[in-house]
């Protein structure tokens, strides 16, 4: 049992370990700034559905549109070792297609729909091809490949519908972009999950997964065993196709309109981003869908607490590109090579080498420790929540030392083992003890603030002013 659970760690929650550290520091740091942050409620919609409400259910439906690219991405990633930047145009085709054959017939029914959905996927899968043939047949750069259709892509779907922003207003196609009455769970949602159960289905019955990374580990190697390179790494840009046309769908029905300028503006770096923080080698080969959809959501995630600390808009790209760019680099090969030579000088250490790296992590930790009950006295909470991640870190490798020097010397004890091992638990205990203790000091002096800010509000008549208290989150 204890070897399939280190497999499951080396294998594939290995590559996802990245985005999964990621999310759970946007969770931390939310709840930390905002304990109300995640909640979830029930209410009605402006049709008198009842739905679910609040910032987590918003983050998961606005990120849907780019967790289906990411997943089409991927693949594309996988087997050439490149990426498509024309995402975001060949969604507005497939857009203003959809668009245009529901304004061609008398209404729009379900049945006509479900022909628009048809024709829009062949339509972005025939520029997938488009794209994928100029990679895979003549061996193009698959950014300068794709370059083509993002330069001209907006103004294909700008001659579509005729340049105008065509409204499309149907209970089937608010439906698709918002709720299905009687389902509380975003449509945008729902079709995410479908199409992630589509590639498990996909990869689980075919060997399209194997033949992918093999292709994109060694073209030449996997072509000597059988495989057509050309034919997988063109499939991968058609996949894609697929993918791009659900997503423009969803935009569409999300806004209720084509518009060619602005639907999935600037997703293509998003796609890209959220293939890399996934954990997947930009370089081509082995790869694992969840870590992208994961990438996904950190992106969105991110991008969302920024707004929510009242980041200006033209700040918050700036922002957002250095967590990125931090979250990238400690996920690059390079570093992953220098802590896998870190860890096997540890592990080659001796015993009282190790006994003498357990003692000064404890201390290390028990010192974070006790910064962060320290800290936790400002009126800010954000020092002692980096005090407390650093010290359960120290805490985390010092009781990991511990562990491997009773195991090599079994029945014998080791006092400086034990020594480190108590500072550990000590510096995890103060901790997540000045971290509570700075959220409740934080959150109390933001309760009076905020009492005495609605005192200030009511007037000598008696007459209190009506405060907005929408989400600080806007999506459109």
């Amino acid at each position: 049992m204890k070897n399939k659970i280190k497999n499951i760690f080396k294998g594939g929650l290995g590559q996802l370990t990245i985005p999964i550290i990621a999310i759970c520091l946007l969770v931390i740091f939310n709840l930390v700034r905002d304990p109300s942050f995640f909640s979830i409620g029930i209410t009605h919609n402006n049709d008198g559905n009842i739905v679910l409400a609040g910032n987590l259910i918003s983050i998961i439906n606005a990120a849907s549109e780019l967790a289906v690219l990411a997943m089409g991405m991927t693949l594309v990633t996988a087997a050439c070792g490149g990426q498509d930047i024309s995402v975001g145009a060949a969604a507005a085709i497939a857009g203003a297609t959809f668009v245009k054959v529901l304004k061609s017939g008398s209404g729009i029914t379900g049945f006509s729909v479900i022909l628009a959905f048809l024709i829009a996927c062949v339509v972005a899968m025939i520029f997938g091809a488009f794209n994928g043939t100029l990679v895979s047949v003549f061996k193009i750069q698959p950014m300068i490949a794709t370059l083509i259709l993002f330069t001209c892509g907006r103004s294909i779907a700008y001659w579509i519908n005729g340049g105008a922003s065509v409204p499309v207003d149907s209970p089937i196609i608010k439906g698709i972009g918002s709720f299905i009455p009687g389902i509380p769970v975003p449509t945008p949602v729902l079709i995410v999950i479908a199409v992630a159960i589509i590639f498990k289905l996909v990869f689980h019955f075919t060997s399209l997964e194997l033949f992918t990374q093999s292709v994109g580990i060694n073209g030449s190697a996997s072509r000597l065993n059988g495989i057509n390179a050309t034919f997988i790494r063109l499939l991968s840009f058609i996949i894609l196709g697929l993918c791009v046309a659900v997503a423009g769908i969803i935009g569409v029905s999300r806004l209720g309109l084509i518009n060619h300028e602005t639907l999935l503006i600037d997703v293509e770096m998003d796609a890209i981003l959220a293939v890399a923080i996934g954990g997947n080698n930009l370089g081509g080969g082995k790869f694992k869908l969840a870590g992208s959809i994961i990438g996904a959501y950190v992106i969105h995630m991110l991008t969302v607490t920024l707004y929510a600390m009242k980041v200006s808009s033209t700040d918050v790209k700036a922002y957002k590109a250095i967590v990125i760019i931090i979250l990238v680099v400690i996920g690059s090969p390079v570093i992953k090579n220098l802590i896998t030579k870190l860890r096997h000088k540890l592990d080659s250490l001796s015993v009282r080498g190790k006994e003498i790296v357990a003692l000064i992590t404890g201390i290390a930790a028990l010192q974070m420790g006790l910064t962060s009950v320290a800290f936790s006295w400002l009126p800010i909470v954000y020092p002692s929540f980096i005090s407390t991640a650093l010290g359960i870190a120290l805490a985390v490798f010092s009781l990991s030392m511990c562990r491997k020097i009773k195991a090599e010397l079994r029945e014998e004890k080791s006092g400086k083992a034990t020594i480190g091992k108590i500072l550990a638990i000590a510096g995890i205990v103060t901790s997540v003890a000045g971290l509570v203790v700075a959220i409740i000091i934080t959150s109390t002096i933001r309760k009076i603030a905020q009492e005495q800010k609605a005192g200030s509000l009511n007037n000598d008549s008696g007459y209190t002013e009506m405060i907005d208290e929408r989400s600080p989150i806007d999506y459109e």
